[in-house]
């Protein structure tokens, strides 16, 4: 009989189990149902769960609204070195929205090189500074060219494009950026700036180029004499002992803030977007002074930036100044021109010339004159009209100035005097080797002789006052 009771006090237990397994459930109502970034609903006391589109939380990335700071659960951590490289880490941005992939600060080194180079007279200080690394997404290659001395008869330089080049992990040359530009270098002492932005096609995230070099191409006006040309060279500048490391992540950096793109030039329009491939372009405004044309109602009183400054030493002698918003040049005060006086005894076989050169230095080209003084000294028996036909200042195959005299020297002890102006000098302040070279003709036994001679006087500064 015990063990009978038993048997139905076990038999009992195990009913009210099922029981009570039959009555559990996982929810009564749908509130009951809470998942993140899930809508939850109570069917049959079963919570059924729906992803909620575009919401952290769900189970997917949404590329469009979510990334890894915004949602690590469902895109993963911002953390850690990119797979496949060797410099490029994850990081958040300082406002937590964006996952950037970069090469940490610590690791970066700004490096800057100048070289002076000689190129066609002119001589160009040329300061590159880039990170290193460089990052093709975000950094920039600036180049300053300073214009440190200007060659003799050069005006109007204007540097009108860039190129960077280096060779590749294939022994190749490739470009990385091939850019035109048109700013001005107006005068000794002033510079021009442009920040570069590198690139390359390729699938890699970094890589690096070996024996980078800017090649920097420019145009000037060369005036000889009269006439003048306008003619292209180009500074070359390697960069010796560099090999630049690069990288290339996947992501974009945006645009930086308006402040931070605006170049303080009224004269450019500033932009970012994506097609300037979120960098700062800045594009010359037409007629506006800061865009790099010195327009036709400027000058260098009324736009410096465009036509280049008038103030300070124009050289050794002359200083410019603004005079009712006109660039004048003037005579530095304390100036006191030094004159000098060079004879000339020429034996010119059938007759023979005393002759006198006087000029003063500084030679002030708007009113001086070189003065030259012939005599006749003794000539040979049989010829007559000895005569002075022109006179020609040169400095080498330059003309810088002409004058036709057509006067005879009929007697011996005669004299004649002329004045040579000189008119084709480079303004304010210019220094030439000046020879003249004297065309002659005379009368021997019936037949008329034409020659000339040439008189070397020295280093002469022509100055120049007045407007520039």
């Amino acid at each position: 009989m015990k063990k009978q009771v038993q048997v139905l006090l076990l038999i009992s237990i195990l009913a009210l189990l099922l029981m009570l397994a039959g009555c559990s459930s996982e929810c009564k109502v749908n509130a009951d149902c809470k998942k993140t970034g899930h809508t939850g609903a109570c069917v049959d006391k079963k919570c059924v769960y729906t992803p909620i589109p575009g919401a952290c939380g769900n189970g997917k990335c949404d590329t469009d609204t979510e990334n890894e700071c915004t949602c690590e659960a469902d895109c993963g951590s911002c953390s850690g070195t990119v797979p496949g490289s060797t410099l490029l880490q994850k990081t958040c941005n300082k406002d937590n929205t964006q996952c950037l992939v970069d090469v940490p600060s610590s690791r970066v080194k700004p490096v800057s090189i100048t070289n002076s180079i000689l190129s066609q007279g002119n001589t160009f200080k040329v300061t590159t500074t880039f990170n290193q690394p460089f990052n093709f997404k975000k950094d920039a290659f600036t180049t300053k060219i300073l214009l440190d001395n200007v060659a003799n008869f050069v005006s109007n330089i204007r540097i009108i494009g860039y190129e960077v080049s280096g060779t590749n992990k294939d022994r190749q040359n490739v470009v990385l950026v091939d850019k035109d530009v048109n700013k001005p270098i107006p005068v000794k002492g002033t510079s021009v700036q442009d920040d570069l932005h590198l690139d390359l096609t390729t699938g890699d995230t970094e890589g690096s180029v070996a024996n980078p070099q800017l090649k920097v191409d420019y145009e000037y006006t060369l005036t000889q004499g009269t006439t003048s040309q306008l003619k292209t060279a180009q500074i070359i500048n390697p960069l010796r002992g560099i090999t630049l490391q690069w990288v290339k992540p996947t992501t974009s950096y945006g645009c930086p803030s308006a402040t931070e793109c605006d170049d303080s030039n009224p004269g450019t329009a500033d932009s970012c977007s994506v097609e300037t491939n979120f960098f700062c372009e800045h594009a010359p405004i037409p007629g506006a002074c800061g865009n790099f044309q010195c327009d036709g109602n400027e000058n260098k009183c009324t736009c410096a930036s465009d036509c280049g400054p008038c103030s300070g030493s124009a050289g050794q002698y002359m200083d410019l100044s603004c005079n009712t918003q006109i660039c004048v040049s003037t005579i530095r005060q304390g100036t006191a021109p030094v004159p000098k006086s060079l004879f000339d005894d020429r034996s010119i076989g059938p007759f023979h010339l005393q002759n006198r050169f006087s000029y003063s230095i500084p030679f002030d080209a708007t009113k001086d004159r070189i003065k030259a003084e012939f005599t006749l000294y003794d000539m040979l028996a049989g010829v007559s009209g000895v005569k002075i036909e022109s006179i020609r200042a040169l400095d080498g195959t330059t003309e810088l100035g002409f004058i036709t005299v057509n006067r005879g020297l009929d007697a011996v002890g005669q004299s004649i005097t002329v004045e040579i102006p000189i008119t084709s000098v480079e303004k304010p302040e210019s220094q030439h080797f000046t020879s003249l070279t004297v065309a002659y003709a005379y009368d021997q036994n019936g037949a008329t002789h034409r020659a000339s001679f040439t008189k070397g006087l020295e280093k002469i500064t022509y100055i120049t006052p007045g407007p520039v």
